[in-house]
């Protein structure tokens, strides 16, 4: 057996290992990139129209309402009755009069191609690191 030929028996041995037996590095590097995704696409932008208007042309699944004193809550299924603004039942009502802002998530566009790429970049380096590792390693041994 030439070098070569140990040397890819020896990177195909490992990179199985790591990638369908084992796997935590990979996992692990996968739940952190896709939490990072998830919130890194969305931001929160206000609408330029009355809290009922958004409500009733989009119905969204959540809304962040900016409060007249500064503060800001999360209100999930939102419904307005009367004059106060509802979300789930564990959540408090909020009066319209005390709504300053009703803000909506929205994709942004630039941020999912950063993250996009990002990650792609990082698996990238993962592979050919973990790939440079079994080539030196595999090196080192002879039969």
């Amino acid at each position: 057996m030439n070098s070569v030929t140990a040397t890819k028996a020896c990177l195909e041995r490992r990179s199985s290992g790591l990638f369908l037996r084992g796997g935590g590095l990979f996992r692990l590097t996968g739940i952190v990139l896709l939490i990072t995704y998830l919130s890194a696409c969305h931001s929160w932008a206000t609408e330029s129209v009355s809290p009922q208007e958004v409500i009733r042309a989009k119905a969204p699944e959540k809304v962040r309402v900016v409060r007249t004193s500064g503060d800001k809550q999360v209100l999930h299924e939102p419904r307005i009755l009367r004059d106060t603004l509802m979300g789930s039942w564990e959540e408090p009502n909020i009066p319209l009069r005390d709504v300053q802002a009703i803000q909506t998530l929205h994709t942004d566009a630039v941020k999912t191609t950063v993250v996009v790429v990002g990650v792609g970049l990082i698996l990238a380096g993962l592979v050919v690191a973990v790939a440079n590792t079994s080539n030196l390693k595999g090196l080192g041994t002879t039969k």
